[in-house]
């Protein structure tokens, strides 16, 4: 499941680039960099790089906290 989550919080980070990247033709229009960055967060774009980070975040939590088990919690760790 952990995996899963990796695999879909990428996808949709990737997707939200390959969108930013497509829109990059705004600027030809006329748009300055403050208008492109009000229309990206206005489209919904955001919410695909937003949600993208919560998956990976989630499927790394548990190897996360695992390696701080292992590193604080170890039986040979110094103190």
């Amino acid at each position: 499941m952990k995996l899963f989550f990796l695999i879909i919080g990428c996808i949709l980070i990737s997707l939200f680039f390959f969108l930013v990247l497509i829109y990059f033709n705004l600027f030809t229009l006329g748009y300055t960099f403050l208008e492109f960055v009000y229309f990206i967060i206005s489209s919904g774009i955001i919410w695909l790089l937003v949600i993208g980070l919560i998956f990976i975040y989630k499927g790394m939590e548990r190897m996360i906290r695992d390696e701080l088990l292992l590193r604080y919690k170890g039986k040979f760790s110094r103190k």
